[in-house]
């Protein structure tokens, strides 16, 4: 889909792809940050992606698309574009027509350059052993989008080594130019040498052809398939997927190694599933732009309810020693591509044109996407018709045709009656609150919701100072979307995110010493944590302490409430902000894990901006054997 800059809302500017860049001519655009719910049509995975003469290009695995019948994937279609945002499709790359030993499935293509020609490596068949017919292929073109011819008439790789299923390969072109192909599923991982013609395997220097580079196993979010290598400041990166590629276990790891062997050391998860956006995102690729310098990242996720994966891509970040800052999946769309692929309408006639998405006139029509969020920050540009109102639709939940066919809320502006009003819907409609203002038939004004358990307000124009503000908690969470009523609409430039903070996903400082970590439940998310996973500030004396930076949104009174995992290994802690202790001091302490939300301090801020959030070990229960401390949000509730 679209995509477009960040609101100043947002705690970070970061999520998008990385790696791999050949040698070749810039970009002419400056790229984009988000993809949008995705941004190509069609069910697709385990992208790649590479740059050749200013152009991306997009390998993926290609699904049983709609219509089709589940026979698996038989062929390979890829995708180019200039600008990240419109993109072209080529059909049947590579498929059994130009791969004579394909007999049943294809999948996890990768691309490659060198000495004019362009190379598609690929893994079919699904061989599990030595002697069958399958494993890692290469198919070469003068052309980049083809057409491609099978390179050797057989596997490149066909035998189990070390391990290693023959499969999920990537390949990297060192700054000597040597290539290497690192490769592997079934939770182990290999590196060959590539010799100069891209099709024959080299040895070691020991003469062995395969050398094991699985990253360090903790029994913990360990190696599963899927490595990328990519190189940045004499730092050898290598992404990987861990946990089960069918469900919401499934996640982006990276690793670090100072060789293109290794040893490759863990250093924290990048991506994972988002319980208000999207389920299993892994399998990616990486990339650079070579015009801004922006990292980005591009892999697959799954809707909250649609088993299928489609592709998405984020930019990323590093911090200053060199670690990545964990990717937020943006849910964003300014429909400059053209098309409303990943939302779902119910009544009414929708149409993307002008980079806007437009209904015609009608008694009660939606157009929703796929999320589940409760607290959340919500910003589009709608412009309302002469007619009925148009707005913004939160918290939705059964969703149907109809003007109030669904449960949730709604905030609207309402031209012929001059007013913004705020409701709610289940099959009924009742008005919460209206507001007196000027609004002009045709013209764009800009919309944000910020939605904080049963605090509602509507912000219009004005992003400081709320048009509506109403306390309601019937509906606790769900879809968000535009509608209309009686009112031909556009609406453009779709931000939300979850005002709840969470940790892992927030700019941290900490004391040296303390160890600052991600946490979660072994290979999976802890579900009791918000997006599954959250922080622990392994403390080792008092008054250590990590800080979070938090976007204040409105200079006013909150309440500030803080997710938290008690345990018996849990210390105390004093909540300050910008140097000025708040509350009274806390304790996490119990005598089995249980996770709570507590009620920190109220706060009076006198400016809406980041603020330094600083939580510093006070001491600790007399019955608790550690300090440490095990947070998993901050959220900030108007009073």
């Amino acid at each position: 889909m679209g995509k477009i800059n960040k609101s100043k809302w947002l705690l970070f500017c970061f999520s998008i792809v990385f790696g791999l860049i050949v040698s070749m001519p810039g970009l002419a655009y400056a790229a984009p940050i988000h993809a949008g719910p995705q941004f190509v049509d069609g069910y697709y995975a385990d992208p790649d992606v590479q740059i050749y003469n200013g152009t991306y290009w997009v390998y993926p695995t290609r699904s049983t698309q709609a219509g089709e019948s589940n026979t698996g994937a038989k062929s390979v279609d890829i995708f180019s574009s200039t600008d990240m945002v419109n993109w072209t499709k080529y059909s049947n790359v590579i498929s059994s027509a130009n791969i004579s030993w394909l007999q049943h499935s294809l999948w996890a293509p990768s691309g490659a350059y060198r000495d004019g020609k362009y190379y598609i490596y690929f893994a079919a068949n699904a061989i599990n052993g030595d002697g069958q017919l399958g494993g890692i292929g290469v198919a070469v073109a003068d052309h980049p989008e083809g057409p491609y011819t099978d390179a050797i008439g057989a596997p490149l790789i066909n035998v189990v080594r070390n391990g290693a299923g023959p499969m999920d390969q990537d390949v990297f072109i060192d700054d000597d130019g040597q290539a290497y192909m690192y490769y592997g599923s079934w939770g182990e991982c290999n590196v060959v040498k590539l010799n100069a013609d891209m099709k024959s395997l080299g040895t070691w220097p020991d003469g062995t052809v395969y050398k094991k580079v699985t990253p360090a196993k903790t029994g913990d979010n360990d190696y599963f398939e899927a490595p990328k290598v990519f190189k940045r400041n004499g730092i050898y990166y290598m992404n990987y997927a861990a946990g089960v590629w069918a469900d919401s276990s499934y996640k982006v790891m990276y690793a670090t190694s100072s060789s293109v062997t290794g040893p490759f050391v863990p250093q924290g998860i990048m991506l994972h599933t988002d319980t208000t956006t999207a389920d299993g995102p892994g399998h990616n690729g990486i990339v650079q732009s070579p015009t801004t310098n922006d990292w980005y990242i591009f892999y697959h996720k799954r809707y909250l309810n649609n088993s299928q994966r489609v592709l998405a891509y984020d930019k990323f970040e590093f911090n200053p020693d060199n670690t990545i800052k964990p990717v937020e999946m943006a849910e964003e769309d300014n429909f400059d591509d053209g098309n409303d692929t990943g939302w779902t309408t119910y009544g009414g006639a929708w149409t993307v044109s002008g980079g806007q998405y437009s209904a015609a006139s009608n008694p009660g029509a939606k157009a929703l996407l796929d999320t589940n969020f409760s607290d959340l920050i919500y910003e589009a540009d709608v412009t309302p018709g002469s007619t009925g109102n148009a707005g913004l639709v939160f918290r939705v939940s059964n969703p149907g045709t109809g003007a109030d066919a669904y449960q949730g809320y709604y905030a609207g502006l309402d031209v012929p009656n001059q007013q913004v009003l705020i409701g709610k819907a289940n099959n009924n409609w009742t008005s919460l609150a209206t507001a007196p203002m000027s609004l002009t038939a045709n013209t764009k004004y800009h919309v944000k919701i910020v939605a904080q358990d049963d605090s509602l307000k509507v912000y219009v124009g004005d992003m400081t100072t709320s048009k509506v503000s109403v306390t309601d908690s019937t509906y606790k969470g769900g879809s968000v979307g535009v509608r209309t009523y009686d009112s031909a609409a556009k609406f453009d430039n779709i931000s939300v995110q979850s005002s709840r903070y969470e940790t892992e996903n927030l700019i941290v400082s900490a004391t040296s010493g303390d160890k600052h970590t991600m946490f979660g439940n072994g290979t999976g998310r802890d579900l009791s944590l918000s997006g599954g996973f959250g922080t622990a500030l392994e403390a080792n004396a008092v008054n250590d302490y990590v800080t979070y930076t938090v976007n204040v949104p409105e200079a006013r009174s909150y309440s500030v409430r803080v997710g938290v995992k008690k345990g018996p290994n849990r210390g105390q802690f004093q909540l300050s902000v910008n140097g000025v202790n708040h509350g009274v001091v806390q304790d996490l302490y119990s005598t089995g894990f249980n996770y709570v939300e507590l009620n920190v301090a109220n706060i009076t801020f006198s400016s809406a901006g980041d603020k330094a959030f600083k939580f510093t070990v006070a001491g600790k229960n007399g019955s608790s054997s550690a300090n440490h401390l095990s947070l998993d949000y901050i959220k900030l509730v108007p009073n």
